[in-house]
């Protein structure tokens, strides 16, 4: 459960808009004064963003594929809500 909320967590982290608001602090500051720089520390900050991203994919993917093993496919979206919620899922009564 817990790794399936983290995941949750650092997808949604690598959606927002940190470089934008760096951006705008560190010129207000005084740093990242050219286009040249703006670029590239925007670039940086996409780039951590998609690995923070995929790594937070893969931790869901991987419970979303011991889910879909245990009870199908068409289970995976219902089943990991009901994890990530209530922190269980319904396999245990579906299969008593």
């Amino acid at each position: 459960m817990f790794r399936l909320r983290l995941g949750i967590i650092l997808i949604i982290l690598s959606w927002l808009p940190f470089a934008q608001v760096l951006l705008l602090i560190a010129h207000n500051n005084g740093q990242l004064t050219t286009e040249g720089e703006s670029s590239a520390f925007r670039a940086a900050v996409w780039g951590v963003q998609i690995l923070i991203g995929f790594v937070g994919l893969w931790l869901v993917g991987k419970l979303a594929i011991t889910v879909a093993k245990q009870a199908g496919w068409k289970q995976v979206p219902k089943r990991v809500w009901d994890l990530f919620w209530h922190g269980s899922s319904n396999t245990d009564s579906d299969n008593q």
